[in-house]
């Protein structure tokens, strides 16, 4: 996928993201299963709503956290973003 490509990046409809307060980090919720995001995946995953492109998502990110290499950052992002989307939990 290249960062030229239209997609804006949301949760696929079967999944959601939750707090858990006892293990203190967020999750990613799908039928009969979790997945547990570090505190950057959770970062990510909050801005996947349907609205931002990937540039978008790096842009904000790069504010977050200045001191990362912004094409680091891209590449970070698409390969979580991937991943993610591999197992079905991205649309």
């Amino acid at each position: 996928m290249s960062t030229d490509d239209p997609w804006r990046p949301r949760l696929a409809a079967r999944a959601r993201l939750k707090f858990d307060p006892v293990a203190k980090q967020e999750l990613i919720l799908f039928p009969e299963a979790a997945l547990a995001l570090n505190e950057t995946g959770a970062a990510i995953v909050r801005l996947c709503e349907g609205a931002r492109s990937i540039d978008q998502i790096v842009d904000l990110l790069s504010k977050n956290y200045a001191n990362a290499d912004r094409d680091a950052l891209m590449r970070e992002v698409m390969d979580f973003l991937d991943t993610i989307r591999v197992r079905g939990l991205l649309q």
